[in-house]
């Protein structure tokens, strides 16, 4: 159920990060394209007219693509910030045994026989091939790897006292690793999946620069379009709170 969840938060900012764009921009020069049509033939505007009408066009529509763009960032945020939080949960649950309480039982007597043999033992490969054949046997079941997992270091600890050469130490890290791997969890991968996806966060960017869809929103727009992944302050520069390198927003920004 977890992961049926997990997927239904990854398909939702999917949808945002790889579509959201797109649409945006289609809307737009479609919008557009209209209205500025419009505009070009009206008999009864100038050419100056026609200009200052298309420009505030411009500064109207550019408003409203920020304030929708600034939503869908909110959205996003909402979405990676469950996703996160439920995929972190998920990489803290507790491995459930297997159901056959007899296989458990058995694994447990030798996996305490096995700490005993490599506390003791006095050859170091003898002790790592006896635990690489361990890992071999049981460490297919993410329950039986992650208990080898936790009595490791002992392991680490008893061979390296008795050689801890740059050999011993490692097949010790090739083990460890294979062990490690198998410890993971479908629910864990899952876990792993979604938190690197949604690393972004609140600072998702839907717009990549040079983008076809960046490309039709800056020419319909203008220059205030680089700004498009940060609205609140694409809104400032409009409105002239916000400085800019050309000089106090407002400047030249519409073209």
């Amino acid at each position: 159920m977890t992961i049926q969840k997990l997927n239904e938060l990854f398909d939702k900012g999917y949808e945002i990060k790889s579509k959201f764009g797109t649409t945006i921009a289609t809307q737009l020069k479609q919008g557009m394209d209209e209205e500025i049509s419009k505009i070009r033939t009206d008999k009864h505007l100038t050419v100056h007219g026609k200009k200052a009408k298309i420009e505030e066009l411009k500064r109207e529509v550019a408003r409203e693509v920020f304030d929708v763009v600034a939503k869908e960032k909110v959205t996003y945020a909402k979405v990676a910030a469950e996703a996160t939080a439920l995929a972190k949960k998920m990489k803290t649950d507790t491995i459930k045994p297997p159901s056959n309480a007899v296989d458990v039982k058995l694994f447990e007597q030798e996996l305490a026989a096995l700490q005993t043999s490599i506390m003791l033992n006095t050859n170091a490969d003898t002790a790592i091939k006896a635990i690489d054949a361990f890992q071999s046997k049981y460490g297919d079941e993410p329950y039986y790897a992650s208990e080898l997992q936790k009595t490791f270091p002992t392991f680490i600890q008893a061979v390296t006292s008795i050689d801890d050469s740059p050999k011993h130490k490692q097949a010790l890290t090739r083990i460890y690793s294979r062990v490690e791997e198998k410890a993971i969890t479908p629910e864990v991968a899952k876990a792993n999946d979604i938190l690197a996806y949604f690393s972004d966060g609140e600072n998702i960017k839907l717009f990549r620069e040079g983008t076809p869809q960046h490309n039709t929103i800056k020419t319909y727009i203008g220059s205030i379009a680089n700004h498009i992944n940060d609205p609140e302050k694409a809104v400032g520069i409009l409105d002239g709170t916000v400085q800019t390198f050309a000089g106090m927003a407002g400047t030249n920004v519409m073209e």
